[in-house]
């Protein structure tokens, strides 16, 4: 992409003037999958006990534009931020790995309402 353009839309989007659910649907549906291929549905998986500072989640989806933004979008959503991520494509699928904390940098560890976070990232990638 252009290097100015790519800019200028991130100027527009932290000013709140870029729709990006809409620029990412449209290029999604610009990157069609080949006839009779079918995308794996996302796994979220909440991966207790791998750290003591944060909730480990693992998403694991068919790659697209915008993946990542809808998986944040849905963390956010449910109130969490990210401490940190491993982020890794493998052929057509990626991996993703979060490390989240709730408002107070606390590890959520409510089953409930990692069940509801799991819920909302299922939710945003269909």
């Amino acid at each position: 992409p252009d290097p100015a353009g790519l800019e200028a839309d991130l100027r527009r989007m932290l000013a709140g003037r870029l729709d990006v659910a809409d620029r990412l649907e449209r290029r999604a549906r610009s990157m069609r999958m080949r006839p009779g291929a079918a995308a794996p549905p996302p796994r979220v998986m909440i991966i207790e006990d791998a750290s003591r500072t944060a909730a480990v989640i693992e998403v694991r989806a068919h790659d697209r534009p915008g993946l990542l933004w809808r998986i944040g979008q849905a963390l956010g959503a449910c109130g969490l931020r990210i401490r940190a991520a491993q982020v890794d494509t493998l052929g057509a699928e990626a991996v993703d790995v979060f490390y989240v904390v709730d408002a107070e940098g606390r590890p959520p560890r409510d089953p409930s309402a990692l069940g509801a976070v799991r819920a909302e990232i299922v939710a945003a990638l269909h």
